[in-house]
């Protein structure tokens, strides 16, 4: 199954990049699983009056918190949700040719950095969860536009999928989308 016949399937599954020993890595899973303190996204409801189920020890491989200490034993756990940037690449090659804007291939681009290194969550995305409030104590998280905001050092352009052949099909996608308005 491609990754266009996913998008049908399950609007929920998102895109993550991932940083750890210096490496990116890319995911496409839940959106759920990358809440990194899933305690303190509960301890949100329960601040609101709502009513939190307890803590499923099978939900995300038992590990109510991710962060830097266990960053290696949730990510093989996540390895099933591994994908490849030459995947993405494609997909987006494939795609890209009859997309208006960036609205029509928002499914195949990250809405969160998580940065093992340096403890740091960047998040960009149009709604949902609010990925880079509920983090580990001393992280750092903000809603940050990263694909276009992270400096060289941190998010290098050959790590980006949609950087193909010296052109930045993300820009040229806002473009177009600009341009139609």
């Amino acid at each position: 199954m491609s990754i266009q016949d996913e998008k049908t399937i399950d609007e929920e599954m998102i895109v993550v990049v991932v940083k750890e020993n210096k490496k990116i890595r890319w995911y496409r899973s839940e959106r759920e699983l990358w809440v990194l303190d899933v305690n303190k996204w509960k301890n949100g409801f329960r601040a609101l009056e709502y009513d939190v189920p307890d803590s499923d020890d099978d939900f995300r491989f038992g590990l109510q918190i991710v962060d830097q200490q266990n960053a290696d034993y949730f990510l093989k756990c996540m390895s099933r949700y591994e994908i490849s940037k030459e995947s993405l690449s494609l997909a987006l090659s494939s795609a890209y040719p009859s997309a208006t804007s960036w609205w029509d291939v928002q499914h195949l681009f990250p809405i969160m950095f998580v940065d093992f290194d340096e403890c740091t969550v960047g998040a960009f995305y149009p709604d949902g969860i609010c990925m880079e409030r509920h983090l580990p104590d001393n992280w750092s998280g903000e809603f940050i536009d990263f694909a276009n905001e992270y400096s060289e050092d941190k998010f290098p352009s050959p790590d980006k999928f949609w950087v193909q052949d010296g052109q930045d099909l993300l820009a040229l996608l806002n473009q177009r989308g600009a341009a139609s308005i």
